[in-house]
């Protein structure tokens, strides 16, 4: 058996070499089926995303692909001179393919560290892999083990807690003021690109109203459309303090947009309900006095950065005992998929030579019975077949039970294969070869 993962990612490889790499949506399973025509008898799943193009190939040792032959895939299939990724891809074989996917799934591996869509997409490529054919009992074992350890990681070292982005840390502080947002207007002003990723993680809170402010009118009108907000016209911003319970501003512009003046009459406006204001503008959009009203929380870009500093300090923590947990169970996977690899290789030779001995002894039954009947014939061949399969029932039922208990060291072959390898006169099973 081997195994081999060979791709890029957002650390060995550009953007422009990754789109030219990917399997795209439409070309994914276009891309298993020519994988399984140009290599039968393998297993295969493709993990694409944005930030990596990893190809899995699992199978016999003498006929799995190497690295050369999948860069000459690849280079064939996406129509590429091979001079145009070769430097960039990154291989790993055998037990470290499985490390190496455990830690993407657990996100170690990624852009930003603990972020939860991986694991989705790991699930995504197996499946995908799975409706095609396309993966077998190794990746079955693999893959459903790598699912499992990536939420195993999450849940052990709280790696995908507190969030690491300026906005995403804003809502996420909204979340902590506010227990519900059905009732609640949210103001945000500035319509660039700060506004739009706050706006993409505010839409997950389902605020009441959105209202969005900008000195562009055409520019706001866009934005809420996109969002399904209001645009509110800039000199009517003082109204729109007035009705929003929630204030993330992100413009641009050189002074403060928000005096605290002004505010005081906003928050008399609003009998003195509470207003959360997150300032993520630089320079500040508003007066940092504000924050000193009553009923009034402003939290400015420089704490919403801290917050995130922290978090990902945080979330970095995590990484040794995520390392830990990922080391473990990379040793129990792999030594899983050899046991049951030299399981099914000592159950084919199980069944051969109880074959040859089942037919040998027919072929010298039948040559000094001459006379029997064609029926004759048939009815014994049966029942030998039958007696065959009654005889081995319990030593078949053993060793599969045998390989799917985990084995005492890595190693080490379980007592009863050993044992059945003794009983009937058969050598070592050739599954581990070309196995480090």
């Amino acid at each position: 058996m081997r195994l081999l993962a060979l791709g890029v990612d957002h650390r060995s490889a550009p953007a422009t070499v990754r789109e030219a790499l990917a399997f795209g949506d439409d070309r994914l399973a276009e891309g298993l089926e020519a994988l399984q025509g140009a290599f039968p008898g393998n297993e295969f799943v493709v993990l694409s995303t944005c930030n990596r193009v990893e190809v899995y190939a699992a199978g016999p040792a003498d006929a799995a692909p190497g690295v050369d032959a999948l860069s000459a895939f690849l280079s064939d299939f996406h129509a590429l001179r091979p001079e145009t990724f070769a430097g960039h891809l990154v291989g790993y074989h055998d037990e470290a393919v499985v490390g190496h996917l455990f830690r993407v799934a657990a996100s170690l591996e990624s852009l930003v560290l603990g972020e939860g869509q991986i694991l989705g997409q790991v699930r995504e490529a197996y499946r995908s892999a799975v409706d095609r054919k396309a993966a077998g009992p190794i990746f079955h074992a693999v893959f459903q083990n790598a699912l499992r350890v990536g939420k195993l990681v999450r849940e052990k070292t709280g790696m995908d807690q507190g969030k690491l982005s300026v906005a995403s840390v804003a809502v996420d502080l909204a979340r902590e003021v506010f227990d519900t947002f059905t009732d609640k207007a949210v103001l945000v002003i500035g319509a660039g690109k700060m506004a739009d990723l706050t706006l993409q993680h505010l839409k997950a809170l389902n605020p009441g109203r959105i209202l969005i402010v900008n000195r562009n009118p055409d520019r706001a009108r866009e934005v809420a459309e996109r969002w399904r907000g209001q645009a509110v016209a800039f000199d009517r911003l003082g109204q729109a303090l007035i009705d929003a319970d929630l204030v993330i501003s992100t413009t641009a512009a050189a002074e403060p947009i928000v005096s605290l003046e002004q505010y005081v009459r906003v928050q008399r406006a609003r009998r003195n309900r509470l207003s959360l204001i997150l300032d993520i503008a630089i320079p500040r959009d508003f007066d940092p006095r504000i924050g000193e009203l009553d009923q009034v929380t402003l939290y400015h870009v420089d704490d919403l950065r801290a917050q995130a500093e922290q978090n990902l300090s945080r979330r970095r923590k995590g990484v040794d005992p995520a390392l830990l947990i990922i080391e473990r169970e990379t040793a129990a996977c792999y030594a899983a998929v050899r046991r049951q690899q030299d399981a099914g290789a000592l159950l084919r030779q199980l069944g051969d030579r109880a074959d040859q001995i089942r037919l040998r002894e027919l072929e010298h039954l039948f040559h000094n019975l001459p006379a029997l009947s064609d029926a004759d014939r048939e009815a014994i061949a049966h029942m030998a077949a039958r007696l065959q399969n009654q005889f081995l029932h319990h030593p078949r039922a053993a060793v599969r039970s045998a390989a799917a208990e985990p084995a005492a060291a890595p190693d080490a072959p379980h007592p009863i294969l050993t044992a059945v390898r003794h009983l009937f006169g058969l050598a070592d099973a050739p599954a581990r070869n070309g196995l480090k």
